[in-house]
């Protein structure tokens, strides 16, 4: 039986100080590599390689780089849940509750790719459908089910950041979409 964060934090109430410290030291692991990614990348950009060489140090990125990000990704995504449940916010009719936004996050993003996308390892890679490239640069992590685009765009995120970035929603209609509720 795997117990809930909220119950977690009853059995362990000592927890409760440390996660804002954790969160912060999370935030800065994150920063840290997404940083190092933009410029390696643009390193890249701007060697004057031909796209075939581009396309290597990308793809060397991604496996470098890119789990190192999901999994700190990952982490702050809990810390923040946690930070939240220990903050205990008065619920609104409007607001949106933690296990709809735990829900939006778990619907596989492969059901709003529409373009064509390969198993690559343990990632799916394809062209990235917020840009126009000719060589793949957006990847999957379905075993966090997180994405990023190594091209152009230098950014990823959960289920919900790439409905937004789709459709141009806001957070909360992002989260609805997903749930089927809008």
């Amino acid at each position: 039986m795997r117990l809930s964060d909220k119950e977690l934090l009853t059995i362990f109430p000592e927890a409760k100080p440390v996660i804002p410290e954790k969160l912060q030291e999370w935030q800065s692991i994150r920063d840290e590599i997404t940083t190092s990614i933009k410029k390696k990348l643009t390193i890249i950009k701007r060697s004057g390689a031909d796209e075939g060489t581009q396309f290597f140090w990308r793809e060397w990125i991604k496996l470098n780089d890119g789990e190192k990000l999901v999994e700190a990704d990952v982490h702050v995504s809990r810390l923040k849940r946690l930070l939240y449940l220990i903050r205990d916010q008065p619920k609104s009719k409007h607001r949106i509750s933690e296990e709809q936004i735990q829900q939006a996050r778990l619907v596989p993003l492969d059901k709003f790719i529409d373009g064509p996308i390969k198993k690559h390892g343990k990632t799916w890679i394809g062209l990235c459908p917020f840009h126009k490239e000719k060589h793949p640069s957006f990847c999957v992590y379905p075993n966090t089910n997180r994405f990023w685009c190594y091209g152009q765009c230098n950014d990823g995120g959960d289920a919900i950041k790439f409905v937004r970035l789709l459709h141009g929603y806001s957070f909360r209609e992002a989260v609805k979409y997903l749930l089927g509720q809008k």
